[in-house]
C-alpha cells in the first residue's frame, strides 16, 4: 500500500531558511522509496517550493488552501471577493497591517513597518506594487504589542486560526473553511491512500488539523503542547534529528 508524508516547515523541517542535509536527505530517500511527500505549510507557495525545489512530491501551501502536485496546481481554494472584503475590513477596525499571498506574488499593506523584513523572506520580485483582484488564498498578520495580538485573535476567532510565529510580532493563518486538513482528505482522495498509511509531522497550532485527518501524527519535541496532547508519537527537537528519529520510530 502507498504511503504519503506530510512536513510542515517552519520549527518541523526547518528553523527560518535554515534545513538541514539530514532532513533533505530524508525526504529525499522518503521519495526514492516510492512514499508521497508534501510539505504542508502556511507559507507561499512560491516559497516553499524555493526551499525544497523538486526533492519532495508536492506543496500543500497557504495552510492547505493551495495544493500542487509534480510542480502542478491541482486545487486552489481561493477567497471570493465577500471574503476579501470582509477581512480586510476588519484589519482596517483593528489597525492590523498584513501581506496576502497570490499564486506567485503578495501584497503588502500600505505602511506596513515590517516592509523590509517581508521583503528579506520572500523577495522583491514576488512583491505586487498595486493591489489588483487576483486570487488570494491566505494572509499573515502583525502585531505590536501582546494586547492587539489577542485583540485580532479574537476579532477573527470565529473565521481563523492564528498562529504566532513565536512571539516575533507576526502569525500566518489558518481558515476555518479550508484548512491543512482538508487539504489532506483531497490528497488522500486524490491518490487513493487510507488515513492509516499517512503521517503528518508537526509543531505548532496550525498544524491540529493535519492531525485531525491522519492516524499517524507526530510531534516535534519542541512542539506547542495542545499538539503534543494530540501526538501518536513525540519525536526529538527539530535540531536534534526530529525527523530522522520520527521516520525511524515508524
Amino acid at each position: 500500500m502507498k504511503k504519503i508524508c506530510f512536513f510542515d516547515i517552519d520549527g518541523t523541517l526547518a528553523i527560518g531558511k535554515k534545513i538541514t542535509e539530514e532532513n533533505l536527505m530524508c525526504l529525499k530517500k522518503l521519495k526514492d522509496q516510492g512514499v508521497l511527500t508534501f510539505i504542508c505549510t502556511g507559507r507561499a507557495p512560491f516559497y516553499a517550493k524555493s526551499l525544497f525545489k523538486n526533492i519532495v512530491s508536492g506543496y500543500i501551501c497557504c495552510n492547505g488552501r493551495y495544493i500542487i502536485y509534480n510542480d502542478k496546481k491541482i486545487h486552489g481554494e481561493a477567497f471570493n471577493n465577500i471574503e476579501l472584503d470582509q477581512y480586510l475590513s476588519v484589519f482596517k477596525a483593528i489597525n492590523a497591517h498584513y501581506f496576502l499571498v497570490s499564486d506567485d506574488g503578495l501584497f503588502i499593506s500600505n505602511n506596513n513597518p515590517y516592509t523590509n523584513e517581508i521583503i528579506s523572506t520572500y523577495g522583491n520580485d514576488h512583491v505586487i506594487k498595486t493591489f489588483s483582484s487576483l486570487p488570494y488564498y491566505t494572509f499573515d498578520l502583525f502585531y505590536d504589542s501582546i494586547d492587539h495580538r489577542e485583540l485580532i485573535k479574537n476579532a477573527l476567532k470565529d473565521k481563523i486560526i492564528f498562529n504566532d510565529h513565536g512571539g516575533h510580532g507576526s502569525g500566518d493563518c489558518s481558515t476555518l473553511g479550508f484548512d491543512k486538513g482538508n487539504a489532506i482528505i483531497f490528497c488522500l482522495n486524490y491518490f487513493n491512500i487510507d488515513k492509516n498509511h499517512a503521517f503528518a509531522f508537526g509543531d505548532g497550532l496550525n498544524d491540529l488539523p493535519m492531525f485531525r485527518e491522519v492516524t499517524n501524527k507526530i510531534a516535534m519535541g519542541n512542539a506547542v503542547d495542545t499538539l503534543k496532547e494530540q501526538a501518536s508519537y513525540i519525536t526529538t527537537n527539530v535540531d536534534e534529528h526530529g525527523i530522522k528519529n520520527g521516520l525511524i520510530s515508524f
